[in-house]
């Protein structure tokens, strides 16, 4: 009975090993902690006395342990064997799984006595082989001899074939690190300057928020890079002169830079001149760059040289009473930025076209940005800051450019111009890869061209659960562009149909003819689809160029969406009665965001009346029967949504800001992200209590944002009976198929034992073992 029930779980949960394998590697930094985590996963996750993993050394022809679980741990690096020797060396000449019971009898077999394996008695051994080269083996041994069986074979094997892709990526990083077969011996270098063969081995790492990768030239966004990016390096003294040429180089680019400003700046006022030339001036000041040399020359990188005097020349200004004088710290900072931004190659021009494939590098970055720079040969995106729920994520997402965001160490560690490979996934980001890195790269996205063929098969099929739950899945589109992808993607409705985001980069608002052309556009592609259209929802990350708002300390507790929209009612009152217009065209709904009190909803609901009136006494057609509806995404407006609903006709609940305001997470903040997570239990009691309200009431509700599309989160909506969610269109086929492959009975069970566990972290554990294996996600290969 034991065996059985452990090969039951073995076959269940195999199909989430990968994922905390992946998420073990992107939370470490250091390659043999990875691997020690890994071991321990395994042995663990199946019940085995011992995993190890052996790494083949190519010079030396040899096996090598390199972690281990149930072996003893100082024979770490100190176990060896040749090809020839062991049953291990037998796993790789045949390249083939050895499976033996009671291994000591075979000939092959080879006593280690600093091991501890002879009180085992089962032995399978299976080669981890990548791009048909050996890297190693994966071992698993028992002391019972029933512990495993043939049948697990094939089992192994799958998991040896998921892995091994992983380690080579550890392997090679430090191999490429330390090996000197000449020598024979191990070289160490830091891995940010040593070039070998032309590439630089090197990778930062960050939060992956997509599901694709991409590779470019990397090129810095116009003075998007400022000091708090920049942190020490080290560097040797052999590297002193470089970095000093590269300084000079720098403080000429900035002078050159300013010219060109001054004689474009034609009828410019004797004081903005002088300006100009004081710049000029403070860059050609010989103190101030013989401070920053001196800097480079006791070892530290150029970057970091020009920030440490800059900020001291700073503080100096600052400490003058001297009003005239203490303001002169700002030029200085000026002139450091300019100075910085030429260091890292970061163009003088914010609107170029990109000529070859371009990776878009910078601290951040806003929608407005993003929309401008969006071209054909821009592939992917890295910031130094930014959150996983922050519109511009979003956005990119929706546009299917891969990004990660929050990256440490950009300016030091990237140079514009620098190959790049972004794994949107992991988060890593390798920098001018070498060339067995990039063909693997290419290789996995041959795989997930696959996978999205695989998931094609999905597009016309139901979302309905294996005990007959249907749930529609809609579409989060913002631009008239994206509706193609709804299509592609198998979207029942568009979902949420964000209107700001056509508008971003107009200089004024659009008018009520251009609007309604727009949202006829959007019902005319949607091919018979409803559309819900949601009002204005500026503010908090996402700004229009041509509207005046208040400075404010937190932009996502100030004058944004339904706010703003109650404060401009002349501008509000024209999109109302532009989607009213629209309305004659087909199936829309209109959405108000931000909704926290019955006042609000009273004022908008009012304001729509009055423009059905007017629409009424100048002939113009509209959907008299138009379905009005509410984001619920404001905790105020959980307690009193029963009292909401008399105004309104259906429900979509925001999970990003939702949460961001439940959990007091900014969303967009690197340092708390980590606090910021869907499976909190208040953010599962919300959204349970949401629906509840709602389906009491008989309401439609449909819950949208991140959430929407995460399988574990989309197991207890689908408990709680929500049978409406809204997400980026290329996340709706392998949402799809994890609801066809659910029950509706078992999600209300863990729904049930969730609510009453104390934290995120214990019911992620719960749920991830509560998936069925063939749920566990489809996802491309990371």
């Amino acid at each position: 009975m034991f065996f059985i029930h452990r090969l039951e779980a073995m076959q269940k949960d195999h199909y989430h090993i990968l994922e905390d394998i992946l998420e073990t590697i992107s939370a470490s930094d250091n390659p043999a902690q990875s691997l020690d985590r890994i071991v321990n996963l395994i042995a663990d996750q199946f019940q085995i006395d011992v995993c190890s993993v052996y790494v083949y050394n190519p010079y030396g022809n040899s096996l090598v342990l390199r972690a281990t679980k149930g072996l003893r741990r100082e024979a770490v690096g100190n176990i060896e064997m040749d090809l020839s020797e062991g049953l291990t060396g037998l796993v790789i000449e045949r390249m083939a799984p050895v499976f033996v019971v009671n291994p000591a009898d075979h000939p092959r077999y080879k006593h280690y006595a600093q091991s501890g394996e002879e009180s085992f008695k089962t032995y399978l051994g299976v080669p981890l082989i990548y791009h048909k080269k050996v890297i190693g083996a994966l071992v698993v041994q028992t002391r019972a001899e029933a512990g495993i069986d043939e049948a697990d074979i094939d089992l192994f094997k799958r998991i040896a074939g998921q892995i091994a892709a992983t380690l080579a990526f550890l392997t090679l990083q430090e191999n490429r690190q330390v090996q000197d077969p000449s020598h024979g011996q191990a070289t160490v270098q830091a891995a940010d300057t040593e070039r070998a063969d032309g590439f630089l081995q090197n990778h930062l790492r960050g939060e992956g928020v997509s599901d694709r990768a991409a590779s470019g030239f990397a090129h810095y966004l116009f003075e998007t890079m400022d000091f708090d990016q920049i942190h020490l390096s080290q560097i040797s003294a052999s590297d002193c002169q470089t970095e000093i040429e590269r300084l000079n180089t720098a403080f000429a680019a900035a002078a050159s830079r300013i010219r060109q400003v001054s004689e474009k700046a034609r009828g410019i006022s004797d004081h903005d001149r002088a300006i100009i030339d004081a710049h000029l001036m403070l860059l050609s000041d010989k103190s101030l760059k013989r401070r920053i040399l001196e800097k480079i020359n006791s070892r530290i990188n150029a970057e970091y040289a020009l920030k440490r005097v800059v900020f001291e020349y700073v503080d100096m200004f600052r400490s003058m009473e001297d009003d005239y004088l203490s303001e002169r710290a700002e030029d200085i900072l000026d002139i450091g930025r300019r100075v910085l931004n030429c260091l890292v190659g970061v163009g003088d021009s914010p609107d170029q076209a990109f000529e070859r494939d371009t990776i878009l590098v910078a601290a951040d970055i806003s929608p407005v940005d993003l929309l401008a720079m969006r071209q054909p040969f821009l592939k992917g995106i890295v910031l130094a800051k930014g959150g996983r729920t922050s519109h511009t994520v979003i956005m990119a997402r929706s546009l299917e450019i891969p990004i990660v965001i929050g990256v440490d160490g950009l300016p030091e560690g990237v140079r514009a111009g620098d190959y790049l490979i972004v794994d949107g996934v992991s988060g890593l980001v390798y920098v001018n890869p070498a060339p067995d890195i990039l063909a693997a790269y290419d290789r996995r996205q041959l795989e997930n061209q696959k996978v999205l063929e695989k998931l094609e098969a999905l597009r016309d099929l139901p979302a309905i659960t294996s005990d007959d739950f249907s749930v529609h899945m809609g579409a989060n589109i913002g631009l008239l562009s994206d509706i193609m992808l709804a299509r592609k993607y198998g979207a029942d409705h568009i979902g949420l149909y964000r209107t700001e985001f056509p508008f971003l980069l107009r200089k004024s608002f659009p008018s009520e003819d251009e609007q309604v052309h727009l949202y006829s556009r959007v019902l005319e592609k949607a091919d018979g689809r409803s559309v819900t259209i949601r009002t204005f929802d500026v503010g908090g990350d996402k700004f229009l160029s041509y509207l005046d708002y208040p400075k404010e300390e937190n932009p996502f507790l100030g004058w944004r969406s339904i706010r703003l929209s109650l404060d401009l009612e002349d501008i509000f009152r024209t999109q109302i009665r532009a989607i009213l217009r629209a309305s004659a065209c087909g199936n829309i709904r209109m959405l108000f965001p931000m909704i926290s009190s019955t006042e609000e909803i009273r004022q908008v609901t009012a304001l729509v009346k009055a423009e059905k009136d007017y629409l009424d006494r100048t002939g113009i057609p509209y959907d008299r029967q138009i379905e009005l509806g509410i984001m619920v995404e404001v905790p105020a407006a959980v307690p009193i949504l029963d009292r909401l609903l008399r105004y309104v006709d259906f429900v979509n609940v925001g999970t990003n800001d939702l949460t961001q305001y439940l959990l007091a997470v900014d969303r967009n903040n690197k340092k708390v992200a980590r606090y910021f997570n869907g499976l909190h239990p208040s953010v599962i009691a919300t959204v349970g209590q949401i629906v509840s309200v709602c389906r009491h009431a008989g309401k439609q509700v449909c819950i949208c944002g991140e959430a929407a599309a995460v399988n574990e989160s989309i197991f207890l909506f689908v408990a709680m009976g929500a049978d409406h969610l809204s997400m980026v269109p290329a996340s709706i086929p392998a949402a799809k198929q994890f609801i066809r492959a659910i029950r509706k009975k078992d999600a209300e069970n863990a729904l049930a034992a969730c609510l009453e566990m104390e934290d995120a972290r214990e019911i992620a554990a719960y749920l991830k073992n509560m998936l069925p294996g063939a749920a566990a996600g489809f996802h491309l290969r990371r």
